[in-house]
């Protein structure tokens, strides 16, 4: 998930929960992300020239306060050990309380926040949301609506720049992450794409089973120095597959659990 490839961002839309199976006469032109939602960098054309005091104010507040520094590194904690029930803690407790019983709804998405690279030396943005950024659809509701973007900018093991992105917001005076809780036709819509999934992993293991030197070598030797970025990289340039794909190549080579 390098910068030149796609934007690692946390999926806010149950729309676009998973990405169809693709196949190795596929281009291996990079896919956007399953997590999409970069904030702007630039301001709007026209936008009101800021005073020096404004300015100093804004970037301020772009480092988070105390509470959200403490959040964000609980975060990239509960990441980098891919611990479920760290991170399900960190999820606000009115959706956890609406998702209820469908737990494999919960698991898939944490499942899916794992399998994004971490760096626990992060530098930290919190960027305030519009009020109206995530509405009801007849997919989901959002029990606990983000107030703000929180980014974490970092150095991945090849040298590039990545960035993990998670909207949140406050409840009981906490800081949370904002998970969508599924509707009825939400869950149907998810068993669906949980079969599409299901061919997604069917589809990686046989290109794994079909994989030879020295891609192969050359795949287990970043995965052993923990650069999932750049063997992913190698295999959609050398083999032609997707990103979806190489990225469970990756995992499975990896003996990911999560995957």
């Amino acid at each position: 998930m390098l910068k030149s490839l796609t934007t690692i961002l946390v999926l806010i839309v149950t729309t676009a929960a998973l990405v169809a199976p693709a196949y190795p006469q596929e281009s291996a032109k990079p896919q956007e992300s399953p997590w999409a939602m970069r904030a702007p960098d630039a301001a709007p054309h026209g936008a009101p020239t800021l005073s020096a005091k404004e300015v100093a104010a804004i970037k301020k507040a772009e480092k988070g306060t105390p509470e959200q520094q403490a959040f964000a590194r609980k975060v990239a904690d509960a990441m980098d050990s891919k611990d479920f029930a760290a991170m399900k803690q960190l999820i606000a407790p009115s959706t956890l309380k609406c998702i209820g019983k469908n737990e494999d709804f919960l698991q898939d998405r944490i499942k899916r926040l794992f399998a994004l690279p971490i760096n626990q030396k992060f530098k930290l943005k919190v960027t305030a949301l519009p009020t109206n950024i995530m509405n009801p659809t007849k997919y989901a509701t959002y029990p606990m609506k983000p107030t703000h973007l929180m980014s974490m900018d970092f150095n991945t093991p090849d040298g590039n720049q990545d960035t993990v992105n998670l909207p949140i917001g406050q409840e009981g005076g906490q800081w949370y992450e904002s998970q969508p809780c599924p509707t009825a036709e939400g869950m149907v819509r998810f068993a669906k794409l949980q079969k599409y999934k299901e061919l997604g992993h069917e589809h990686a293991k046989a290109a794994v089973a079909q994989l030879k030197d020295p891609t192969k070598s050359q795949l287990l030797a970043l995965i052993g120095k923990h650069d999932a970025p750049s063997a992913w990289k190698l295999c959609m340039s050398d083999l032609h597959y997707d990103f979806p794909t190489c990225r469970g190549m990756v995992a499975i080579l990896a003996g990911d659990p999560n995957y």
